[in-house]
């Protein structure tokens, strides 16, 4: 699914970020669709982690502009879902409490709270404490909690990478999962190229100093995807040529 100028959800135009005197993105622009799975790709310090917190409104000290449905953006937004790396989930509150930490106090009770338990597969988890549960399970209640406003746009920063490979592979297909039922577009941010060409319509390599997008990999494959498949190899076969490319500058 391509992003056309008519049906873009997301609308990012940076000219310009700067942290003190190193500017980490420059002249960057990213469209994204309704529905959409883009992934961001490429050396560390290029700004991924940097664009993600621009666009969820997190950072607003750049020189640009971020539309959402054709709206500027000015700061968080319930249209917006963030998941970190870690599940940050607050250690005090049961599952349902995290997950419905955004409704307020009695947040957990929220009929949007059960339905979405019953969505990542923790049925019956609702009253356990952070304490209690596996990482990856853990995660499950970020995902959880991430969709819990009913966003139509997911950020997610490296969410899996703290997992066993196996956890990481049944969290992949939850993820594709829970985004077709709720028609949610997502921007990943990854340093697996697996994972990317995976989960992706697009993958955007980025290259740094400054960060600003060096290619765009379309993969035009169908859903579900068999990870073995010769398209996704010869993919990310030019992914890390290209990268190789950046370190022998």
């Amino acid at each position: 699914m391509s992003a056309s100028p008519q049906a873009a959800l997301l609308d990012v135009r940076i000219e310009a970020k700067h942290y003190a005197a190193r500017t980490v993105l420059e002249h960057f622009s990213l469209r994204i669709g309704h529905g959409e799975i883009v992934s961001l790709v490429g050396p560390s310090g290029c700004g991924k982690s940097t664009l993600l917190r621009i666009v969820a409104g997190l950072d607003r000290q750049y020189q640009g502009e971020v539309r959402i449905n054709g709206a500027p953006q000015h700061g968080p937004s319930p249209q917006i879902g963030v998941i970190f790396q870690e599940p940050r989930l607050l250690p005090w509150l049961t599952v349902a409490d995290n997950i419905g930490f955004e409704a307020g106090r009695d947040g957990g009770r929220d009929p949007r709270v059960a339905r979405l338990l019953g969505e990542v597969g923790l049925d019956g988890q609702q009253h356990a404490l952070p304490k209690a549960l596996s990482g990856g399970m853990a995660q499950r209640v970020a995902i959880a909690r991430g969709l819990f406003s009913q966003p139509e746009l997911l950020l997610l920063d490296e969410p899996f990478s703290a997992v066993d490979a196996m956890t990481r592979m049944r969290l992949q297909a939850l993820l594709l999962a829970v985004t077709q039922t709720h028609g949610t577009a997502a921007l990943l941010v990854t340093h697996d190229l697996d994972e990317a060409l995976y989960l992706s319509d697009r993958v955007l390599l980025m290259a740094a100093a400054p960060g600003r997008i060096d290619r765009e990999y379309r993969v035009a494959r169908p859903r579900p995807r068999e990870r073995r498949d010769p398209v996704l190899a010869d993919l990310r076969a030019q992914l890390l040529e290209r990268l190789d490319s950046f370190e022998a500058v």
